[in-house]
């Protein structure tokens, strides 16, 4: 019996030290306390597209999967001298080239008049600030060179991906 009493009087220390340290703990970090209030704010699904932002590193870009025939955005950093500034640039993707480090990807647009310019970026080039899926595409080809050859709005027509 005397040995039983004793476990019980250590089961009865260790639960009041549990509850000191969680008392320590809360006192020397509120600002934990204040981001679960926060965060019950926010909709699950800025959670999740924040979460896969915050994956990249500091330095690297904020860069999305996408697929050809994706409508997409990108903020493109521009140097001209000392200066440097951010150029968004959006279009559809219209191929994707290469293996490894050397990746590259076309983006296709109509500018003004209704002229079609397209523009090469490299995937993993350090200027791409962010590059944002605007619109998802249901393409069945790898290249969509065929854009080329259409004019006005039929430039841009691709099946919305459901």
């Amino acid at each position: 019996m005397a040995e039983e009493k004793k476990q019980g009087n250590q089961k009865e220390e260790k639960t009041e030290v549990s509850v000191e340290e969680t008392k320590d703990k809360a006192e020397q970090s509120p600002e934990s306390a204040t981001d679960e209030v926060v965060s019950e704010g926010i909709e699950p699904e800025e959670i999740e597209e924040e979460e896969a932002l915050e994956e990249a590193k500091p330095g690297e870009p904020k860069i999305e999967e996408f697929r050809v025939g994706d409508t997409v955005k990108i903020n493109y950093k521009i140097i001209e001298g000392d200066k440097t500034r951010i150029q968004p640039y959006s279009g559809i993707v219209i191929s994707k080239k290469g293996s490894g480090i050397s990746k590259t990807f076309t983006v296709r647009k109509i500018s003004a008049n209704g002229v079609g310019v397209e523009r090469i970026f490299p995937l993993f080039s350090p200027n791409i600030e962010r590059l944002k899926v605007v619109r998802k595409g249901k393409a069945r080809r790898s290249k969509l060179y065929y854009l080329r050859e259409r004019i006005g709005k039929q430039a841009t027509r691709i099946r919305e991906q459901k």
